[in-house]
């Protein structure tokens, strides 16, 4: 493996740079790639995908490189950075603090330190939440230091409420979860309890907690009771269309409303979609169409739809083709392999190919695939969603190439179920996703390999 093919399956989450560092030789070829790693986020979506701050220590541990990497880990960690970053630095010095490393563990306790010595006057901005990083580090602390780590954070944070109540920086009720987690309801439930009356901090914070919960019940029912309508729609379509973001800033605009998908009735479905056929301005038409992710649009026609699927907003293209997801046409598969023709991979169209694909589409995909520089996340999620319901042996080389470009570990880990359906999983694949950075990926390959240990056990007789 050559450092650029080390540096990108590493930067991917892939196992076999794993692999590759548990059989090297010349470990030290590869540390300086490995910290380049630690010190940048490398997830695609560390919400979606959780941290690879794990398995970048598996990487640390397997090029022996602890020492030459910690410091300059530990240095990045107790500076400001970034939450996704801020949270795969906290999993490396949990990992290094859970093996015995006291400068680990020294660096979350002086963080913590930090985050408390602040007083509540924590940043809160799009990229750094320090209430979530305060709370990210004392999650860490609960593993090693115990309940006395969940005991002082609620005091920490109880005092900064009691003197400070509007202060909505510090907590926001995720710890209590996560402590439940670790140590169970009840014993949190009588923690808090016996404490209510002895200590003004615990009171503070146990009473926070009750308002939040009430408060998020209010708005729960609040949101029951002013449903969104199609006209709420309407308008906060038009205003978001002259958005650089519209779908974000529709979004922004219902926020506070109750989700028009979740709740609507069949009649307003059909008043939703007349709204979005007779719409004039694409980007709007786009926005209402997007409604229907949770129902199926309910048109006996789909022919507007295909008109929208091929226009040159690429908005629109792409929202009409989710909605004709769920419907199985042969005409549906011809434009597909038009547009994918035509268009190529930035068409979506392979969406289109979920219900309508057929065995003689594996060459055209290939084709792409094989030209494809990077491999985009709705490509990944669209061939997961195909080859997870159609086996073909023709598929290998595409979920392979998908397998080794794709940047979400989440999507990587369906391409291998894929692959697995299609009976086209190799045994050098399966036994590198023990190592794969995603979690689900790693339990899935084991449990594999431990279901063909017992066949071959069973068929040698043992």
């Amino acid at each position: 493996m050559t450092e650029k093919e080390f540096s990108q399956a590493l930067r991917r989450g892939l196992g076999r740079a794993i692999v590759e560092l548990k059989n090297s030789k010349n470990k030290a070829a590869y540390r300086d790639i490995i910290l380049r790693c630690c010190l940048r986020d490398i997830s695609y979506d560390w919400q979606v995908e959780g941290t690879k701050g794990y398995y970048l220590y598996d990487a640390i541990l397997a090029s022996e490189a602890q020492v030459y990497i910690e410091k300059a880990v530990i240095d990045k960690f107790l500076s400001r950075c970034p939450d996704g970053l801020f949270r795969q630095l906290a999993a490396i010095l949990y990992c290094s603090a859970a093996e015995g490393s006291e400068l680990a563990k020294n660096a979350l306790h002086d963080k913590y330190n930090y985050f408390a010595a602040k007083k509540g006057r924590l940043v809160k901005s799009p990229s750094v939440d320090e209430g979530f990083q305060w709370d990210e580090v004392a999650f860490h602390l609960l593993y090693i230091d115990g309940f006395s780590t969940f005991k002082r954070y609620a005091e920490d944070v109880g005092e900064i409420r009691y003197k400070n109540p509007d202060n909505r920086k510090s907590y926001d009720g995720w710890y209590k979860h996560r402590a439940e987690g670790r140590f169970g309801k009840e014993r949190i439930d009588d923690f808090f309890n016996s404490m209510y009356e002895k200590s003004y901090a615990i009171k503070a914070l146990v009473d926070t907690i009750k308002v939040d919960d009430l408060s998020i019940e209010k708005e729960r029912e609040r949101k029951e009771q002013e449903p969104t309508t199609v006209y709420d729609l309407s308008r906060a379509a038009k205003e978001a269309a002259t958005d650089k973001n519209p779908r974000f800033k529709m979004y922004r605009l219902l926020e506070n409303k109750r989700k028009f998908a979740s709740k609507a009735s069949d009649e307003e479905f059909l008043e939703l979609t007349h709204a979005a056929l007779s719409e004039k301005n694409e980007t709007v038409k786009a926005l209402l169409l997007n409604q229907f992710w949770l129902k199926q649009i309910p048109l006996d026609d789909i022919t507007p739809l295909m008109g929208y699927a091929q226009s040159e907003n690429l908005l629109l293209a792409e929202v009409a083709i989710d909605c004709l997801k769920g419907f199985k046409d042969k005409r549906l598969h011809d434009l597909a392999i038009q547009l994918l023709i035509t268009k190529g991979l930035g068409s979506f169209a392979l969406g289109l190919l979920i219900e309508n694909y057929k065995k003689t589409d594996d060459v055209i995909i290939a084709e792409l695939i094989k030209k494809a520089s990077n491999i985009p996340h709705h490509v990944q999620q669209d061939l997961r969603d195909i080859y997870q319901r159609r086996r073909s042996a023709n598929a290998f080389p595409i979920l392979l190439r998908v397998y080794n470009k794709g940047e979400c570990s989440f999507c990587r880990f369906g391409i291998v179920e894929a692959m697995h359906h299609s009976h086209v999983l190799p045994d050098e694949i399966l036994s590198e996703c023990l190592f794969d950075s995603y979690e689900d990926t790693r339990k899935f390959a084991e449990r594999l390999m431990k279901r063909g240990l017992q066949r071959a056990g069973k068929a040698n007789g043992s």
